[in-house]
């Protein structure tokens, strides 16, 4: 086991730097992140870290936009066990889409998709998590809920307009992880 640490962002310098980071959205497994410890970095997709920042950079709005998306998702993969990478389009002149998506990163093959889809346009977040998975957060301004068909999963916006809504997404990310592993 080998142990990297440092901030999410300068992990994922060290990684593209030393060519770990190649070929794959980086997930953290093992890596000592601020004070989250994790056990090794594992790359699962074909896109490298430095590719997630493009397709953020070059579909988001504003710059801060794309800054609190890129911040947003180095800190799900500091969460430790989580793999991210964009979702693929027959639309679009690059073949991905406006979204990035958050998995869990566990046993494969996985029985669930996403548990977060993050807009790299708007800064949008969707969660794999109902109205009862958020009850104790009901009146929380940070928090929407999708007009979907009765059993729909992903039910749950957190908007990243701001640093209190970054730490509330992420720890809805938290919920809908524990959700998916249980």
């Amino acid at each position: 086991m080998r142990i990297i640490e440092g901030t999410p962002r300068e992990i994922a310098e060290y990684l593209q730097l030393t060519g770990q980071g190649r070929g794959g959205a980086v997930g953290v497994e093992g890596v000592v992140a601020e004070e989250t410890v994790v056990e090794s970095v594992h790359v699962e997709t074909d896109i490298a870290w430095p590719d997630i920042e493009r397709l953020v950079h070059d579909r988001a709005r504003t710059t801060s936009i794309a800054t609190r998306v890129l911040d947003y998702l180095r800190s799900a993969v500091a969460l430790g066990d989580v793999e991210i990478g964009p979702g693929v389009s027959e639309r679009t002149h690059d073949g991905l889409t406006d979204y990035i998506m958050v998995r869990d990163a566990g046993p494969k093959p996985q029985r669930y998709g996403a548990v977060v889809y993050v807009k790299a346009t708007n800064g949008g977040l969707t969660l794999r998590l109902t109205e009862e998975d958020v009850t104790d957060l009901d009146d929380d301004p940070h928090i929407g809920f999708r007009d979907v068909r009765d059993g729909h999963q992903y039910v749950v916006n957190c908007p990243l307009r701001s640093e209190s809504a970054m730490k509330l997404a992420l720890s809805l990310t938290e919920r809908a992880l524990a959700k998916v592993r249980a």
